[in-house]
Parts: C-alpha cells; structure tokens; sequence
C-alpha cells in the first residue's frame, strides 16, 4: 500500500478491509511488479462480473466487494479507523466467520432469486465483525479510547441528544462535569478533533440527510440544525461541502435521478 514500507502478507482465507479506499497493489509475491487495473478490463467477464488473468502458477480466488454510505460530509468512525484491517483465518476458533465468507463465494457465483440482498448482508457482517475486533483490541485510533473515557462519551451522547442547542465549551463542559480545558483535552485526543469543530460537523450532517430526505427549506433545516440564521448556516455548509446547501441538494437529487 501507498505509505506502508511493508508488504503484507494474506493467506487463505484472510479478509482484508480498506476503510478509505487506499491505493494499493495485489501481487503474487513481493517485488512482482503490478498490472494497473485499467490493463485488465479486456479479462473481466460474467456475472458478476470476474477477473480472470495470471500465469501458470497456482490458482488463487479472491471475492471482492465495496461499500456505499449515503453522506461522506463526517463519518467519525472510518475516520477512527486505520488505512487496513485484517482478519485472519482461524476456522477453529472463529468457524461461523470461514463459513461466511464461503457462503458469500456460493451466492455471488449462484444465479438464485434474492442473491443480490444475501451477499449484501454477508458482507455488510464481515465489515462489522472486522470493525468490532479492531475496536476491542484498540490498535491505534481514537474511538477504542473514546469507549472508555466517562468525560468524552458524556460529550458525545449530549452532543447527539441535541445537537440544536446553542452550545458552548463551557456549557458542554459542565455537562460533562469536567473543565472546560480537561473536556477539549481529552475530546481531541479521543476523537481527533475539537468539541466545536465535531458539533459543526455532526449538524452539517445531520442537515444534509435533512436536505436529502425533505422538501423543508433550507432556512427550516437551518433552523433544526441549530443555526438562528440562514445565511450563517449556508457558510458553514458550504466551508464543508464546498457548495451552499440548495446546490448540494440539487446536485444530491440529480445524482440519485441519474442512477
């Protein structure tokens, strides 16, 4: 991968997660030099669709999926979460997570009726199987800290039961029953971010799905996001989208009419 010094090694049966859809290569072995993914399409074939190409050597099967969220405007989790995620294969102590991933194969090969919805929820599990073990071993982000940090999750769950509120750091410290520089200490260094900046972020999201999911003017969504003015709820929207809110939700719609 981009920015890893290392090759990594997987072997049969081990599941491997991008979160943020890092560059990476696939090879072989390490040293073996890569065909860029656009020389390949000639060898795609079927459906689904399968890659088919390699040499002489032994055969090797890979299942491959991806998946869509709806708002990519604050997702603190993939945030939280390192470039990769591997599972590896243990069919003694984790048997039910082999036969998944097996099941996954059988179904995406198999012209059945309903095989779109089971490989979805298959390997909608996997994802959250890879998530929970990385969060419960804590290696290396901010949300395993945040699970065991009174003052941070007090924040947060505040934060979400009403975003709206016109909150400030001292008011959310108080409620967090910290001090206002213990609260944004351990609120950055748990979640990466400040209290003000992640309460910015969650509204603007909250808005978006608002502005998807409704008809409401943009003042009204305004107004349930928080913000007493319009015009400072379309900077602030704009600061993160990069576009005022009606021109995201038109280009939002249009996007979906397209497809």
């Amino acid at each position: 991968m981009d920015g890893h010094a290392e090759p990594l090694r997987l072997d049969d049966g081990d599941i491997i997660v991008l979160p943020g859809g890092a560059i990476h290569s696939l090879t072989d072995a390490p040293g073996s030099l890569p065909s860029p993914a656009a020389t390949l399409a000639d060898h795609v074939h079927g459906d689904p669709p399968t890659l088919q190409c390699g040499g002489q050597g032994d055969a090797s099967e890979a299942l491959c999926s991806f998946f869509q969220y709806n708002s990519r405007l604050f997702n603190p989790l993939l945030r939280a979460l390192p470039p990769v995620l591997v599972i590896r294969h243990d069919s003694e102590g984790s048997p039910w997570l082999t036969a998944t991933v097996q099941r996954a194969f059988t179904e995406t090969n198999d012209h059945r009726m309903g095989r779109s919805a089971i490989v979805g929820r298959l390997t909608e599990l996997l994802f959250l199987e890879v998530v929970q073990r990385f969060l419960e071993e804590g290696e290396g982000a901010a949300c395993p800290g945040v699970l065991n940090d009174p003052i941070v999750n007090t924040a947060l769950a505040t934060l979400h039961t009403a975003p709206d509120r016109p909150w400030t750091l001292d008011m959310l410290a108080r409620e967090a029953g910290a001090s206002r520089s213990t609260l944004a200490e351990h609120f950055s260094e748990r979640v990466g971010i400040s209290p003000m900046r992640y309460l910015t972020e969650w509204r603007i999201e909250l808005a978006a799905q608002r502005l998807q999911e409704t008809d409401d003017s943009v003042l009204a969504v305004a107004n349930a996001s928080g913000y007493d003015s319009g015009a400072a709820f379309s900077r602030a929207f704009k600061r993160l989208t990069g576009q005022p809110p009606a021109a995201w939700r038109r280009a939002q719609r249009s996007t979906l009419g397209a497809r």
